[in-house]
């Protein structure tokens, strides 16, 4: 019997605990048709809606080709919400550029990169980032004319005058960088509860 316990107890160990949910959220997209639920998987964990809307049932799916979150609707990928990149332990941010670059997200001209951004408070190991332009890329974003919404100067990935998506670190899970698209509008999400394990 003892043995048994032994062999549970290190395998407890070894697996971790699941992430801890943070307080829920104490507002709703439509306290009548939307509930909170923690969402947890590949590491990360998050506070989502669950909406059934007169356009359909919104929530958040994990997706392991990502890894990280989609919104679907009706089942149907809207968006990519949130998504875990890996990185050396010891490297910078700019690590995985590369990645961006290779899976097509940010423009593979060298002249996007990474700069800190001001999201909002958060712990003190927690960092922001967002993919701005440079050089020639940069000079071409900003002679488009006042009256015209711009292309994301760097792509899916990058900073945007329309939609908020950043990319965050923890320096507590130095290995990992979390890429964050809260949208125009907010995506069923609340980007203030997401959770690293």
């Amino acid at each position: 019997m003892r043995a048994v316990l032994v062999v549970v107890w290190g395998f407890v160990c070894l697996v971790g605990p699941a992430v801890a949910a943070p307080p829920q959220p104490n507002y709703s997209t439509d306290p009548d048709r939307c509930r909170w639920e923690w969402k947890t998987d590949v590491g990360l964990g998050v506070w989502a809606e669950h909406c059934e809307l007169d356009t359909g049932v919104w929530e958040l799916h994990s997706d392991p080709d990502l890894p990280g979150f989609v919104l679907t609707i009706d089942g149907i990928d809207d968006a990519v919400v949130l998504q875990v990149f890996q990185k050396p332990a010891g490297a910078d941010i700019a690590a995985i550029l590369p990645e961006l670059r290779q899976r097509e997200y940010i423009p593979d001209d060298g002249e996007c990169v990474f700069e800190p951004a001001d999201i909002r408070p958060a712990a003190g190991t927690v960092a922001f980032f967002d993919i701005r332009p440079t050089g020639d890329r940069k000079a071409a974003f900003e002679a488009t004319p006042e009256d015209e919404v711009p292309d994301p100067p760097c792509g899916d990935y990058g900073w945007s005058t329309h939609g908020v998506r950043y990319f965050m670190t923890d320096s507590r899970f130095p290995d990992r960088v979390v890429y964050v698209n809260t949208g125009q509008d907010g995506l069923m999400f609340d980007p203030a509860t997401v959770t690293l394990e």
